[in-house]
């Protein structure tokens, strides 16, 4: 059950190819132009307004300021906090219009909603859930440079799947030429958790790390390592593309091809592989789980489980108190294991199938509930894992099953 064998085995056609190379293409175009989730950065106009990145960034700011977080010793920030706050964001110097500036990130990136380091919280001491922290970006990822904070030290970028605060010191400031170096050209996908890059033949002086999915320039293979293009940072802050090396193990050349098979294999290779809320310690939650391993073939999710949600063909929506047997049925007649996505309010899944009337998933999990004297004890799980949706059955959230909403293929 926790292997991928156990669930390809049962698979009625795990080697179909349920998208060619042609339609992942329109795919994520429809994603990106239809429900406007992902954005494609070659297309960013020369030119855009500064007054709507003003009008976002103040709406940012109330949001947060509205929703009565509190620091990690549970105090509350008071008024002079979100004054300085209003301040970093440096909106006087927006101009009407903001030239196109393209970067190059050059290390693993916190993206953040505010440009801090400094966290705030729904609760007192819950370090693990810093309520700023909105994604991280791999070494290689595009972005376009929009501002830049009042101390110099913050960027604010857009990325193909978000927006936000990076330290400006982890991007590197790109003319065309770089940033589309990164496009169409031979390229490997990472195909493990986490593959690490050196910039010496003999894999010796490390550079860094890049999760499952992303995918680099490829040069040459050579044995067991291959070649690939990275950005550097300059001391001037501009970007400088140099050669990498990767063991040829933790690569693949092009995407791999879109079958359940595929799918199911990337999967299991992350089980156990711990959670990280936005991509806090250079790990994963729940949404970028499924990001990373679809991306292995060509794939591109949205950033949040919501988005993901609305990607793919829908087999059904249902509301709140929706039979049980309604809800196991539907699984065990019309989903397909590998390709099915599994939401609910604030959370994301992948199907594996059923056993013995019980339909498992795969997911990146912080906790899960359990009912005990009138109350609900927390159980820590906080990595990837193979569950049943029976998962929390009788405490007051309700089970996975029964907070089942939505279920798309991928497709």
């Amino acid at each position: 059950m926790k292997t991928p064998g156990f669930w390809i085995s049962s698979h009625p056609s795990p080697d179909a190819v349920v998208l060619s190379s042609e339609e992942i293409v329109r795919f994520n175009e429809r994603v990106r132009q239809e429900l406007h989730l992902t954005k494609d950065l070659s297309q960013w106009p020369a030119a855009v307004p500064g007054q709507a990145l003003r009008e976002q960034l103040e709406k940012q700011l109330e949001d947060l300021r509205a929703r009565g977080l509190v620091l990690l010793d549970g105090r509350k920030p008071g008024a002079s906090y979100w004054s300085a706050a209003r301040q970093a964001f440096n909106l006087e110097v927006i101009s009407l219009e903001i030239p196109r500036h393209y970067g190059l990130v050059v290390r693993y990136a916190d993206q953040r909603f505010l440009p801090v380091k400094e966290g705030l919280y729904v609760k007192a001491h819950d370090a693990d859930f810093d309520e700023l922290q909105n994604s991280a970006l791999d070494i290689g990822t595009p972005v376009v440079v929009l501002h830049r904070s009042l101390d110099g030290k913050w960027f604010f970028v857009e990325s193909p799947l978000s927006s936000g605060w990076v330290n400006a010191e982890d991007v590197g400031l790109a003319i065309e030429e770089q940033f589309n170096v990164l496009g169409p050209s031979p390229f490997v996908v990472v195909t493990v958790p986490n593959a690490d890059i050196y910039l010496n033949r003999e894999m010796t002086d490390f550079y860094g790390f890049v999760r499952m999915g992303v995918r680099l320039p490829l040069m040459r293979f050579d044995g067991d390592y291959a070649e690939v293009t990275v950005p550097q940072r300059r001391p001037d802050g501009t970007a400088a593309l140099v050669p990498g090396f990767m063991a040829a193990a933790d690569i693949h050349e092009g995407y791999l091809p879109y079958t359940p098979r595929q799918v199911l294999t990337q999967a299991f290779k992350m089980l156990h592989q711990p959670y990280g809320w936005g991509g806090m310690y250079g790990a994963q939650d729940c949404s970028r789980f499924l990001q990373e391993i679809f991306a292995t073939v060509g794939i591109e999710l949205p950033r949040d489980s919501k988005n993901q949600s609305q990607t793919g063909k829908a087999l059904t929506a249902w509301s709140a108190g929706a039979p049980i047997d309604e809800k196991l049925r539907l699984l065990r007649e019309s989903a397909v294991g590998g390709i099915t996505l599994l939401g609910m309010k604030g959370h994301i899944m992948l199907y594996l199938g059923t056993l013995e009337g019980r339909a498992y998933a795969i997911h990146s999990a912080w906790a899960y509930r359990r009912p005990r004297g009138g109350r609900d004890d927390t159980f820590v799980v906080n990595r990837v894992v193979v569950s049943d949706l029976t998962l929390g059955e009788g405490s007051r959230r309700g089970s996975l099953l029964e907070r089942l909403n939505a279920v798309r293929i991928v497709k």
